[in-house]
């Protein structure tokens, strides 16, 4: 859909495409972001199946999802896809400023201190 301006907002059917790829794409599950956007689940349900939405709402879903408005409204992926785990893992670290991405760093030699090890044995 292009965007033209003073004309209202109608491609909420793709909107809702979208919502559910930028949910799908983190692992977050329907209820985690209704719970986050204090909303119900039949609420954001609705939106990813084309209802459209209320300024706030579309603010609090960018907010919750770490994406643009401009990405949900005018995006140009409309397909639905599914999301294999390290697609999500990519996803969510490509999301992380340097203060988390250590983080995620801290907790992966944690978990593996031998890792070294684990590749050579591969």
């Amino acid at each position: 859909m292009e965007f033209v301006e003073g004309k209202e907002y109608k491609d909420w059917e793709n909107f809702g495409i979208r919502l559910k790829n930028a949910r799908k794409s983190i692992g977050m599950t329907l209820e985690v972001l209704a719970e986050k956007t204090h909303r119900t689940e039949n609420f954001i349900s609705r939106i990813e199946n084309g209802k459209s939405c209320s300024i706030h709402t579309l603010y609090q879903l960018c907010r919750v999802l770490n994406t643009s408005a401009d990405d949900l409204l005018l995006g140009k992926k409309v397909e639905n896809k599914e999301y294999y785990d390290k697609e999500i893992i990519i996803n969510i670290i490509n999301k992380c400023d340097k203060k988390q991405i250590k983080i995620i760093k801290d907790v992966l030699v944690a978990m593996f201190p031998n890792f070294d090890e684990l590749i050579s044995t591969k």
